[in-house]
């Protein structure tokens, strides 16, 4: 494999070169490239699905949330959802043999960390409050609104370009 630069990925593009696919840009695989690319697209695209949904129906989106995380018997669900969760995390050690190396070890022990507040936040009901409720805040000040958009628009403009370019 080589190791291109990022002028040279787009020249070995612009030229129709089947190298490319094989080629990495800083370490990194184009392939991977593009799928990084498609994930931030998404994320930027997704500002203007959520700008159109408006703040009040996603407050009611967490309203209802909320309703069903506090129903009766719901703490049971809630119980196998999260054991379910971290038995699959951990089911999901192997891979790192799989992907010779490709994920770390910091990076499981991070994804790890992360499933244990997410488990948390399941068993305290929180996760339906905090994330209605902090897009519903974003959306509803100008200020963060601006640069929340702006970050999008870059994130789907990047996202674009490198999807474009393992294409």
């Amino acid at each position: 494999m080589t190791d291109l630069g990022y002028l040279e990925a787009w020249q070995m593009w612009f030229a129709g070169d089947p190298a490319l696919k094989d080629a990495t840009m800083h370490g990194l695989e184009t392939l991977w490239w593009g799928r990084f690319g498609k994930i931030a697209a998404f994320f930027g695209g997704m500002t203007v699905v959520l700008d159109i949904i408006g703040p009040a129906r996603i407050r009611g989106y967490g309203a209802r949330l909320r309703a069903i995380a506090h129903a009766p018997g719901e703490h049971v669900r809630r119980a196998f959802s999260a054991a379910g969760l971290i038995a699959g995390l951990f089911a999901a050690i192997p891979l790192l043999e799989l992907t010779n190396g490709f994920i770390s070890w910091f990076a499981m022990t991070l994804l790890l960390s992360v499933a244990v507040v997410v488990v948390a936040a399941l068993f305290e009901g929180q996760l339906s409050d905090a994330v209605p409720n902090g897009v519903a805040w974003l959306l509803e000040h100008p200020r963060t609104l601006t640069w929340w958009r702006v970050i999008s628009l870059v994130a789907l403009l990047v996202g674009f370009h490198f999807d474009l370019l393992a294409s």
